[in-house]
């Protein structure tokens, strides 16, 4: 008799392939969801961000109260940090601001100003009396321009000392106006009325000129049949102009 050995077939377990399964499904899901959320949670913020963020408005040459009712809006908060004077800006207007003009900021931040002073006022200095070398140094230390300056002889005034100005000392005046000056030059020198030496020979004329403290200039001669041969026919300076000393007298002989 033959026997025959059938082996059972071995059936595959599915439990453990439905588990992972569900695992998987399980994670995938959650991946979805957190996916959805976190798109969601950002779409949110930046809504959010949207509608926190402004921009800053053009504050410059505005009043403080017409700033403050540009910024209300925006809920912006003004705050003024310093006050220069500025020729072009009108006093109490905006000169700065900071962050400026069209920046990203969000609601309720601070905008920093510095509010003009106008343009400055000056007061011309009192230069009477003073060296006029250091008035130009104390002219444009003060905000002014040395103008132009003129001389002038003096009995009681130092030499080099400035005895007039325009404008005036106290002048209310503005940054880089000019000052003028008339300075002493001293006393003046001793003048004389230049004589007549027309007549007087060559030699009598250049020494009265020699012993006047007068220089000697250019001696001319010209050809004269009705004056003698040697003596003064001209002279420079003319009879009866001012002389000083030292100067310079020119005659002219006959030959």
């Amino acid at each position: 008799m033959k026997f025959r050995i059938v082996l059972p077939t071995p059936r595959w377990n599915w439990r453990p392939r439905r588990v992972v399964l569900g695992a998987l499904w399980l994670i995938g899901g959650a991946g979805l969801v957190l996916f959805v959320f976190g798109l969601s949670f950002y779409s949110a913020m930046r809504i959010e961000m949207r509608s926190t963020v402004v921009k800053v408005p053009e504050l410059h040459q505005m009043t403080l109260e017409d700033a403050s009712v540009a910024v209300e809006p925006y809920e912006l908060v003004l705050e003024v940090v310093d006050q220069r004077h500025d020729a072009t800006v009108a006093s109490g207007r905006v000169l700065q601001q900071m962050p400026r003009a069209g920046s990203s900021v969000r609601r309720g931040r601070k905008v920093k100003l510095v509010l003009s002073l106008g343009g400055r006022v000056l007061e011309v200095p009192d230069l009477i009396g003073h060296a006029s070398r250091a008035v130009e140094i104390e002219l444009r230390q003060e905000g002014f321009i040395p103008g132009e300056e003129a001389r002038v002889a003096s009995l009681v005034s130092t030499p080099g000392s400035v005895i007039a100005q325009v404008p005036p000392a106290g002048t209310p005046s503005v940054p880089n106006a000019r000052v003028h000056r008339l300075v002493s030059d001293g006393p003046p020198e001793p003048a004389w009325v230049m004589p007549d030496l027309t007549g007087l020979s060559r030699a009598r004329a250049e020494r009265w000129i020699s012993l006047s403290g007068f220089r000697r200039g250019a001696l001319r001669r010209v050809r004269m049949n009705d004056r003698p041969a040697g003596s003064v026919v001209g002279q420079l300076p003319l009879a009866g102009y001012p002389i000083h000393t030292n100067d310079i007298v020119e005659i002219t002989v006959a030959q």
